[in-house]
């Protein structure tokens, strides 16, 4: 079978830095049109705001509920996979357990911090 010409075209082969930079800066051209389409259907910036405030608990609650999705994907789909996998190692596992866990709580840290974040810019701080 001849090598395809154009096979570096193919997102599975991409070093996975690559793949997420190129995946970061389509979310962010992303984010970007739907802001500037937001702003011209409410006529303006402080529309937007405002619009933006009024919709906060909701979109607290949608966050929320992803959150908890991505958790339960985590805890019962993938992570039992994960850590068979991880199992199979000379010392069984023990280390990459250790750092799967650090790792876990680093990711919960994060969101934590995220959104309480949004929290004080909600309540009027910084």
């Amino acid at each position: 079978m001849a090598p395809r010409v154009f096979s570096w075209l193919n997102p599975a082969r991409w070093p996975s830095l690559l793949l997420a930079m190129a995946v970061l800066v389509v979310m962010f051209l992303l984010s970007g049109a739907i802001l500037a389409v937001s702003v011209r259907l409410f006529g303006g910036l402080e529309a937007h705001h405002s619009a933006w405030q009024s919709a906060w608990p909701w979109l607290l609650a949608w966050r929320l509920s992803l959150y908890a999705a991505l958790a339960l994907v985590w805890w019962r789909k993938l992570r039992p996979r994960a850590v068979a996998r991880l199992r199979g190692d000379d010392d069984g596992g023990r280390q990459a357990l250790a750092k799967l866990r650090r790792l876990e709580l680093m990711a919960l840290g994060i969101l934590v911090l995220l959104e309480v974040t949004n929290l004080i810019n909600q309540l009027g701080g910084a």
